[in-house]
């Protein structure tokens, strides 16, 4: 199992960069943290997602998100 942390200074640069890493198997691991530098959201991966995500590549789409104000 592998585990990944994603550190931005706010929660569009964030949700930015947690999207590139879905597409590679990684999954969201518990809630946003806030700290001092901004915010981190911790990723997890097991074996076999990587292995289902070379074999199969990834068709991106560009979403749309909708933020809450």
């Amino acid at each position: 199992m592998e585990y990944n942390i994603i550190v931005a200074p706010d929660l569009e640069v964030l949700a930015t960069e947690v999207a590139g890493f879905i597409p590679m198997g990684w999954k969201l691991k518990g809630g946003i943290l806030e700290h001092m530098d901004g915010y981190a959201q911790q990723l997890v991966r097991y074996p076999g997602a990587v292995a289902r995500a070379q074999r199969k590549p990834a068709i991106i789409k560009s979403r749309r998100t909708k933020w809450i104000e």
